[in-house]
């Protein structure tokens, strides 16, 4: 697959997603608006300085955690979207899938737990922190594709040796498939602050459904790099409950 396909790939298929499974795809657009107020409250975006100084509030902080949990959960769903675009494989409570799918999520929890509460709040330690977030979420993407479709035969250690040779590839294409989204993300919470206060709820509204699609795009790339690097090193993914979910486009992965 080609860099430049596997980004349509990725935006077609979180629009896909978006159309066809719309009450899934509002879980983390909620949980945002939650984090919004919670900002509001704390007077977060009443200048600059109190931006700044209230960046790490304890309240924020705990939400941020329950923002990751809600941004991660979603991509059960939609990789599931991606690879059939059947809704009803998407949203169905595949048990293996599901078992193999905890174990992702308590990972990237601790993770992020590590980087907002175990680093030093400086620019170095974050930017250092950052850096190595992105390097194991790629190196452990093929894991958490093949659990989210119920394929128990790629854990944590075969999905490091598969992504490891196309490591360079894979954190280039995930940072060019945030950075048309993350970029508007980051200059709404600029104007939110900067703006007439009249403004304040229309942009963040705006900016939590921006947040909707982003966290779409994240997780269709993710299957896209993880796909492309498990047919490089010769396997193949195998979706379990594919049998149980009618339509022909259960049966065939989502091209590409």
């Amino acid at each position: 697959m080609t860099f430049w396909k596997g980004l349509r790939t990725s935006y077609g298929g979180s629009l896909a997603f978006l159309a066809a499974c719309p009450l899934l795809a509002l879980v983390p657009v909620v949980f945002e608006l939650l984090q919004h107020v919670a900002e509001v409250h704390i007077g977060m975006y009443d200048s600059i300085a109190a931006a700044k100084a209230l960046e790490h509030h304890p309240l924020r902080m705990a939400l941020g955690m329950v923002k990751v949990l809600a941004l991660l959960v979603p991509t059960y769903w939609i990789t599931r979207f991606v690879h059939t675009r059947s809704p009803r494989f998407a949203a169905q409570r595949d048990p293996l899938a599901m078992r193999l799918f905890a174990g992702v999520v308590a990972i990237h929890i601790a993770l992020s737990a590590a980087q907002l509460f175990g680093l030093p709040q400086t620019p170095g330690a974050l930017l250092a922190g950052l850096a190595g977030g992105l390097i194991v979420q790629c190196l452990l993407v093929a894991w958490t594709v093949a659990a989210t479709l119920g394929d128990a035969s790629i854990g944590p250690v075969a999905s490091v040796r598969i992504m490891a040779r196309r490591l360079p590839w894979t954190i280039a294409f995930t940072v060019v498939a945030m950075l048309p989204l993350m970029i508007p993300h980051y200059l709404l919470g600029a104007a939110a602050i900067m703006a007439p206060r009249v403004w304040l709820w229309p942009i963040l509204t705006v900016d939590a459904l921006l947040v909707g699609w982003l966290c779409a795009v994240m997780a269709a790339s993710n299957y896209v790099a993880a796909m492309r690097a498990v047919g490089l090193a010769g396997g193949a993914l195998r979706p379990s409950g594919v049998a149980d979910v009618a339509g022909p486009t259960a049966l065939s992965p989502y091209p590409g």
